[in-house]
């Protein structure tokens, strides 16, 4: 019997120590965009919301940047079930630790936007730039159109 009651405890905590890490929720404070070899800021009319964690995982909410981060593949509509996009299948392909402490980890991935055609799912590559236990920063680029935007993240307090 006791052997039982060691087996749970056991698996107990394998689930606590090795459960989902947790989804960081922030939205984006700046946005770049890289044409032509040149960072240039854009500003959108609504809060982009970024839900992420360092395990890869991460949902956009805003369907004026995705549909520019689409490149127009993807009609976003605001204010409705298709207005985020999804990364998905993603698999750790690359990390960094700076001598400052930020971390890169870069991920590979597919971006399923969820539009009412159906999705457009490009192949994207995703560096999340995080510092300490926050995520502070995504670099996404959309594969199929070369499109490449970094996110300033400030985390929902």
């Amino acid at each position: 019997m006791k052997k039982q009651y060691l087996l749970i405890i056991l698996f107990l905590c394998f689930y606590k120590n090795y459960g989902q890490e947790p989804i960081q929720e922030a939205y984006v404070s700046k946005t770049l965009v890289n044409v032509d070899e040149e960072w240039s800021e854009v500003n959108y009319s609504s809060m982009v919301n970024v839900m992420s964690n360092k395990k890869g995982q991460l949902k956009i909410v805003n369907a004026e940047f995705l549909t520019e981060l689409s490149n127009g593949k993807a009609k976003m509509i605001e204010g409705s079930a298709y207005n985020s996009a999804e990364f998905t299948f993603q698999t750790l392909t690359k990390e960094k630790t700076e001598k400052n402490g930020l971390v890169y980890l870069t991920y590979e991935g597919k971006l399923v936007f969820k539009t009412h055609d159906g999705a457009y799912a490009p192949s994207s590559k995703i560096v999340f730039i995080i510092n300490q236990a926050d995520i502070i920063g995504l670099k996404i680029l959309n594969n199929e159109n070369k499109k490449e935007f970094l996110l300033n993240l400030e985390i929902k307090g």
